[in-house]
């Protein structure tokens, strides 16, 4: 396990008592234990390394096809994490991915970002739901594509729920990359 840098003290201290003991029956199951919690650290070890993979191949994904994505590596398999992504045309509009590890589950949700207090419902609500809708086979594909199969159990059409209204404040803002964009386009247009 030297490769996985520092070794947990837990494991110095039983691989310590380990070397102290005499041999024996206190001896094997101090090494069968040791053997365990080694196991145990290199198959966290691999989890870890796996779902790195993943964020990696969702967040390329999500790019490639065009949308702007919240940097996901650190936050998208911890508990409760999250991660938004939207198209730079979508105003308050974006998607929520939601990863449940236990389950093996992912959760895609239309939001709109709202100001304190903002509570209603609009027409455009639905076309975002709509245009979501259209685009999430896309997005599968890209993923199947590379390796990220995701099997959809659950698929709700646009306007079976109501789009998610999420205080903005609490929302990843993508200024930079909304100007980057736009500065973009505005060099690959022509002069005339």
């Amino acid at each position: 396990i030297a490769h996985l840098g520092e070794v947990p003290e837990p494991l110095k201290l039983l691989a310590q008592d380990l070397s102290l003991a005499l041999p024996g029956p206190h001896a094997d199951m101090l090494a069968t234990e040791l053997r365990l919690q080694v196991q145990q650290l290199l198959d966290a070890e691999l989890q870890r390394q796996v779902q790195e993979a993943q964020a990696l191949i969702i967040e390329q994904s999500l790019k490639d096809l065009g949308y702007q994505v919240e940097e996901i590596r650190e936050t998208l398999f911890v508990e409760g994490g999250v991660v938004h992504f939207r198209r730079s045309d979508w105003g308050a509009y974006m998607v929520r991915l939601r990863i449940d590890t236990k389950q093996g589950t992912a959760n895609f949700n239309v939001i709109r970002a709202v100001a304190e207090g903002e509570n209603e419902r609009s027409v455009a609500d639905h076309i975002a739901e709509d245009r979501w809708c259209s685009e999430f086979p896309a997005l599968l594909k890209a993923l199947e594509a590379r390796g990220l199969s995701l099997q959809v159990t659950r698929r709700l059409e646009a306007g079976e729920l109501p789009v998610q209204l999420v205080l903005a404040s609490k929302l990843p803002q993508f200024h930079e990359e909304e100007q980057r964009s736009q500065q973009q386009q505005l060099r690959q247009r022509p002069l005339q």
